[in-house]
């Protein structure tokens, strides 16, 4: 998580565009345009792999020729994921974490390790639990309070 973090942060400071609000900067996230616009050099010196550089690139310019992500609002999950998985470099993990991240919907990013740890240290005796195992336990014990409870539990395994 720390990695992606970093990366995301040197990518939106380098290529986003910022204001100045009390004395400090705010970013926003870089247009497709902008992501589409660089050569893979200019995305690896954010920290990204040159696969991870090329599947940006590549997923930009779909957005610049046309895909609207924002019509991923109007799906089910399994629909997103559909969708998103017919791009290159872009898996169920990927998926599940722009459905959290991005539209906000009520979904377990269950690929994610992090998750599957901080879910099994305080539910499983951290006895690492299969994806599928969690996502099952996340919608029955959660149901529709399962992102916020997810964004609590990774807060407390972080500070345990």
């Amino acid at each position: 998580m720390k990695v992606a973090e970093s990366i995301t942060a040197n990518l939106v400071e380098r290529y986003g565009e910022k204001i100045k609000f009390c004395k400090e900067y705010a970013y926003e996230f870089p247009y497709a345009e902008t992501l589409a616009s660089l050569n893979l050099n200019e995305l690896r010196n954010c920290g990204l792999s040159w696969k991870k550089a090329e599947y940006v690139k590549e997923f930009s310019l779909e957005v610049v020729n046309g895909f609207n992500a924002e019509d991923l609002r109007n799906k089910s999950p399994e629909e997103i994921v559909e969708i998103l998985t017919t791009f290159k470099g872009i898996g169920r993990w990927t998926a599940e974490l722009v459905m959290v991240a991005s539209i906000g919907m009520n979904v377990i990013p269950a690929d994610d390790l992090g998750v599957r740890r901080a879910i099994s240290h305080f539910y499983f005796k951290d006895k690492i639990q299969s994806a599928e195992t969690i996502r099952k336990f996340a919608e029955k014990k959660f149901g529709s309070f399962m992102r916020d409870c997810l964004v609590y539990l990774l807060m407390a395994y972080r500070m345990r």
